[in-house]
């Protein structure tokens, strides 16, 4: 549906810098009312988002918009009436007609619309409550990477943004931090053990500041360019996990613009056993119980065998070669970090990769069947990193 551009003739009052001439307190393009003062300082960031109202039919949808943000709040001059926020709104509305806007929100005490000038698009928002106005426009723009290579006072993995200077940094050889894990719609605190780091940045003298948004998308990048897993997300925190030869490490970085916090634990990687169980060894458990649990090392947050894998993988085609009447299911599991659609969907991936792997030594594909559990039947405490890596397990079912 084809937005509208609103149409307004006004009578009375006229803004001061319409047209695109806004005064010095002002955001551009938006000028400002006579009878009002803006506050001290714009509030202006490189990069933020602003949420933007747009109709729909009947309905109202947001839309949030990222670029280059200013917003500027406005009183009434001292001895002055306010104006009504039908005049309020009516006047920038003029204003914005004169800029060739679209206008796609309107009510009694907004407007919100859009003004594109060949690839820039600007968006603008004004909201009135009589005593107060509030300006808020975006340049839309693209994010651009900013964040600097590690030096320093750094984690030795991340780096920092331009405009900020660290203190310096707090280390434990062996310590303990929490950190927030989303799962579907609730969240909850692991607590990690290990080397843990932690640094603090504040803003450098007369530098301007960025917006948490920023600082979070840059930290974010380079962290996903790190191969980690995102584990927890909102407007001023990124709790993640990464995989470095088979180390786990937790990372979270909470910002506030003035200031940005990075903490770091390091575990200790477990060994779930010093050798592959053997063949003879599979099949008694299987004769007992009905299920082995078998620990195989895969890349982080992925289905592929780490080289590691072959010797557990060569005794499980022995297994099967040595038992030609045997079939099996192949089932995978997860600890219980993420979400279980994502865990679910891991675990069979990894599961399928096992028989993949075994039949390419020759055994039929119809003696075995993969599937995947996730967080489902933990056999260990997930609150421990040696009962999360119990927990990421594959195990052999007799069909």
């Amino acid at each position: 549906m084809a937005l509208r551009i609103l149409h307004v003739v006004i009578v009375g009052a006229s803004l001061t810098g319409v047209c695109g001439f806004a005064q010095a307190a002002d955001c551009p393009p938006i000028g400002s009312l006579p009878g009002y003062v803006a506050s001290p300082q714009l509030e202006t960031r490189a990069y933020n988002a602003v949420d933007f109202n747009m109709k729909k039919g009947d309905d109202t949808a947001t839309v949030k918009v990222a670029g280059r943000t200013c917003i500027q709040s406005y009183a009434p001059k001292s001895g002055a009436d306010p104006m009504s926020d039908l005049e309020i709104q009516k006047n920038y509305r003029d204003q914005l007609k004169k800029l060739g806007a679209e206008v796609f929100f309107t009510d009694d005490r907004d407007t919100e619309a859009r003004v594109v000038r060949g690839t820039q698009e600007t968006w603008i928002k004004i909201y009135s409550q009589e005593t107060e106005i509030d300006v808020s426009v975006v340049d839309k723009v693209p994010f651009k990477q900013t964040l600097l290579p590690p030096s320093g006072n750094d984690y030795r993995l991340l780096g920092h943004m331009p405009n900020y200077v660290s203190d310096k940094p707090e280390k434990r050889n062996f310590d303990k931090d929490t950190f927030t894990v989303q799962n579907g719609d609730d969240s909850h605190d692991i607590e990690v053990q290990g080397a843990k780091f932690t640094v603090a940045y504040a803003q450098k003298q007369g530098a301007p500041l960025n917006s948490d948004l920023e600082i979070q998308e840059n930290y974010r990048a380079a962290l996903a360019a790190l191969g980690a897993q995102m584990l927890f997300t909102d407007g001023s925190d990124t709790v993640a996990r990464l995989d470095e030869n088979g180390r786990s490490i937790w990372i979270k970085v909470h910002s506030q613009e003035t200031e940005i916090d990075v903490a770091t634990i390091e575990e200790k990687p477990f060994q779930a056993s010093i050798k592959p169980p053997e063949a003879s060894a599979m099949k008694a458990a299987l004769d007992k119980d009905g299920h082995i649990a078998l620990y195989v090392n895969f890349d982080f947050n992925k289905a592929t065998l780490k080289p590691d894998a072959a010797p557990v993988i060569g005794q499980v085609v022995k297994l099967l070669k040595d038992n030609p009447s045997l079939r099996l299911d192949v089932d995978g599991y997860t600890d219980n970090i993420g979400t279980r659609d994502y865990n679910v969907k891991l675990s069979g991936s990894r599961a399928a990769a096992v028989v993949a792997a075994i039949t390419a030594q020759g055994i039929a594909a119809n003696r075995l069947h993969s599937a995947g559990f996730g967080p489902d039947k933990p056999v260990a405490d997930n609150a421990k990193e040696e009962g999360r890596a119990k927990n990421r397990r594959v195990e052999l079912v007799k069909s």
